[in-house]
């Protein structure tokens, strides 16, 4: 369902300029995993198209897309190359928490500004406590990704009392608390040597000690959306969740396409036959293409019933996020197994570089092992299907 700030023709339009960045992204695509990073030239388009906002609020000159166009342009993306669409949709997503913050301060950060953007790590790695009417914070984070062109980084962490106590929320949680700084304020380290998904600038970093005004924080479990629609009741994790969904199935669709490719070109097996005719192989394939297209199928209708709610007035809750992150990541447990499939089925093409089908692979099982997708989100989801008390 659209946002109403969401025209069709600007949704469309978004979908448009992803389609039309492939010939970029596949060219930049090894430049990008050898510098680590997102290239130049790459940066430039996204700012250009307008992709870098198609999550921040349209009163600060953002898209403001809903909750599909966001899963199909990060889809689109990352067809073309994983690394280059999930720095793209952790950009994307950590910008989106814009929303959160003070509407004055928000403005002077990304209004009307293409190029600005966020990045960070939002887990509870930091050092918090409180400091007159600002918060002093200080600590070590990983996985920054698509911080070396972000204009703001964040971190977050429990706030602790002088007893070193963690404070809570009047909603009974913990009072976890994210924030931003300018970048640099930051000191980046490096910590980003991998197999897969080398492109994306998830680099460590550092935030030495500092106070932090409250307009550039907010709380992890009890947001409250200061700028922009309905559409920001989604919450943070699931804010970023629509990114993670999107990469899933781009990354599985186009190792699904490179094997079919493979398949037709006349890769053979020894005392096989042609793939392309092995009973097998054709059934595996078409389960796989059916497997694929039904958890595009659940993502997009979990989250699309979440987005319809909250404009209709309701405030989803606990078991609501339970539920996205659960349908995340058993999409990602399919679309693992889909790549896994392929890249054994490419044989020794998919051993040699350049090989595509190979970059699927490496790429899927890096980002398969992000803390988003862990299954344990099966328990808390089943835990509330069951009536089970955490």
């Amino acid at each position: 369902m659209s946002s109403p700030a969401s025209t069709s023709a600007q949704e469309g339009d978004l979908r448009a300029e992803a389609r039309a960045l492939r010939p970029l992204i596949e060219a930049q695509a090894t430049p990008t995993d050898e510098a680590l990073t997102m290239t130049d030239p790459l940066v430039e388009a996204f700012e250009k198209s307008g992709l870098f906002h198609m999550m921040v609020p349209s009163a600060l000159g953002g898209a403001e897309a809903d909750c599909s166009t966001i899963m199909d342009v990060v889809e689109e993306l990352c067809h073309q190359d994983g690394s280059v669409g999930w720095s793209q949709m952790a950009n994307a997503s950590a910008t989106s928490y814009c929303a959160f913050l003070d509407p004055e301060v928000a403005r002077e950060m990304v209004g009307d500004q293409a190029g600005a953007v966020f990045a960070g790590q939002f887990a509870p790695r930091g050092s918090i406590r409180r400091d007159g009417d600002r918060f002093r914070i200080s600590g070590e984070y990983g996985f920054g990704s698509g911080s070396e062109h972000a204009a703001f980084v964040g971190g977050g962490g429990i706030v602790l009392d002088d007893e070193g106590n963690p404070e809570m929320l009047p909603n009974g949680m913990p009072a976890y608390l994210c924030y931003f700084v300018p970048r640099d304020q930051i000191v980046m380290k490096d910590g980003w040597d991998t197999m897969g998904l080398r492109g994306t600038g998830s680099f460590d970093f550092g935030v030495p000690e500092q106070l932090v005004d409250p307009k550039y924080t907010f709380w992890l479990f009890d947001h409250e959306v200061k700028t922009g629609g309905p559409f920001f009741g989604l919450g943070a994790t699931a804010l970023a969740g629509l990114g993670h969904a999107g990469w899933g199935l781009g990354v599985a669709k186009r190792a699904l396409d490179e094997i079919g490719r493979i398949a037709k070109e006349g890769r053979a097996r020894m005392s096989g036959g042609a793939l392309l005719d092995q009973q097998v192989f054709q059934r595996d394939f078409g389960e796989r293409s059916l497997a694929l297209s039904s958890v595009r199928a659940l993502v997009h209708e979990v989250y699309g019933r979440m987005e319809r709610r909250l404009h209709e007035g309701e405030v989803l809750g606990k078991p609501d996020n339970d539920e996205m992150m659960g349908a995340v990541a058993y999409m990602t447990q399919v679309c693992e197994e889909i790549t896994l499939w392929a890249y054994r089925y490419a044989g020794s093409q998919g051993l040699r570089n350049p090989s595509l089908v190979q970059r699927c692979f490496r790429d899927m099982m890096t980002g398969g092992l992000h803390i988003f997708v862990d299954r344990k989100s099966y328990e808390e989801h089943a835990k509330n299907q069951l009536g089970v008390n955490g």
